[in-house]
């Protein structure tokens, strides 16, 4: 019985293979489809959840007058029109964000700082300026990257839609804002994404994507502006040394070769792994003879994300293993 592992190849900076994530479901029950863009996970989609992680409801508002005046979390839609919530999600205030969902001392407690809700499920999170910076990184530099970032064609964006060709996967739609005076702007013309961190008062950073050109832009709005939330997985693929009770798998991110080492648990050799790629052709495979087992990477063609998966003398499933080959 051959055992099965998914091997994703990570191309270079000019072309990218779009692979497709586990996908998340909030708790709401609404589920997006994710895309593993470099060592990093990503929503596909917009949020359009309406409750922290725990059930506490968001409140929605539509007075623009309240909007103005919020510090706590809430959403809308653009101009207050539900049926473009489907395509773009909902609008969020930074306060959403951050978790702040009763009104706070200024400047907050630490027992007030520490009763904040979180916005996404364990293991993921609103991306931080840092997380961010990564997947422009990878993709070539934000002088390019909002290209590859953004939905090709004009289904959603404004003409001319300016070096879009979402190689990347990550789907940026636009979908404007809310600033804190009106219900809506620039609907077609630019999307605009949260970042998680806090800069000073009544300022967080956002990154945004625009029709005119492939660059992002990094800015600051007011933390009572309304504009989209992506969420990426907290857990870094890579730069790791995988351990269980019965073997390491290392290094990580492996270069040349990598080792199993079974950690002298003499039960577990002529345990077997195999890889093979997206398409389901063989790349490496074998049977794990010895105590440390190394295997030579020199023969795969390609860099980026793979996962080797170990299956004991029955072909029962044991371990799937994330690695990063550079």
């Amino acid at each position: 019985m051959k055992q099965l592992v998914w091997i994703f190849l990570v191309l270079t900076l000019s072309a990218f293979s779009q692979v497709p994530g586990n996908g998340v479901t909030d708790i709401d029950g609404n589920q997006y489809n994710t895309v593993i863009i470099g060592t990093q996970e990503w929503m596909k989609e917009n949020l359009n959840v309406s409750k922290y992680s725990d059930g506490t409801p968001i409140p929605q508002v539509t007075d623009p007058t309240a909007w103005s005046n919020l510090t706590t979390g809430a959403w809308c839609y653009y101009n207050n029109d539900t049926s473009l919530g489907n395509t773009y999600g909902k609008m969020y205030n930074w306060y959403a964000v951050a978790g702040i969902w009763q009104a706070e001392s200024n400047p907050p407690t630490s027992a007030e700082i520490a009763s904040r809700k979180s916005l996404a499920p364990s293991d993921w999170n609103v991306p931080s300026v840092a997380d961010w910076s990564s997947l422009f990184y990878y993709l070539g530099g934000n002088s390019v990257a909002g290209g590859k970032m953004k939905e090709a064609g004009l289904n959603h964006w404004s003409d001319p839609n300016t070096d879009a060709t979402n190689s990347s996967g990550f789907t940026g739609l636009p979908g404007g804002y809310r600033p804190t005076n009106t219900i809506g702007q620039n609907l077609t013309g630019t999307g605009h994404w949260w970042c998680s961190d806090y800069l000073a008062p009544f300022a967080a950073n956002f990154f945004q994507l625009t029709w005119t050109n492939g660059a992002v832009v990094n800015s600051t709005f007011d933390t009572r502006t309304g504009i989209s939330v992506r969420w990426v997985k907290s857990s870094i693929i890579g730069n790791e040394t995988f351990s269980n009770q019965l073997f390491e798998v290392y290094p990580n991110p492996a270069k040349d070769q990598l080792i199993i080492d079974w950690n002298n648990n003499t039960s577990s050799v002529g345990w077997k792994y195999k890889i093979i790629n997206a398409l389901g052709q063989e790349v490496l495979y074998g049977v794990l003879n010895l105590q440390q087992n190394t295997i030579q990477l020199n023969n795969i063609n390609g860099q980026g994300l793979y996962f080797v998966k170990i299956y004991d003398r029955e072909n029962s499933l044991i371990e799937t293993k994330k690695i990063i080959i550079k």
